[in-house]
């Protein structure tokens, strides 16, 4: 019983990081698709882009959730979900 439920709680863990990490990627994408058509001021666009970066970093770095809360904050700016 408790082998079956390590290898449940291992088997979550692998799978819902690789959604995390999916998610951070996808939500770049997005990101960087607003960017090409949005009309922003250069200090939100700045803003943007910075925050773009910094979601790229922690994902690249394995801090996924991080990531996918700064590009949350980055998707707010440009109103894209």
């Amino acid at each position: 019983m408790i082998k079956t439920l390590s290898y449940a709680a291992a088997f979550s863990m692998v799978f819902g990081a690789g959604a995390i990490a999916g998610t951070c990627q996808d939500d770049v994408a997005k990101i960087d698709a607003a960017l090409k058509t949005a009309s922003l001021d250069a200090d939100v666009k700045t803003e943007v882009t910075d925050l773009r970066e910094q979601a790229v970093q922690l994902c690249g770095a394995g801090n996924e959730k991080e990531g996918v809360d700064v590009t949350a904050q980055a998707k707010a700016l440009l109103g894209v979900e």
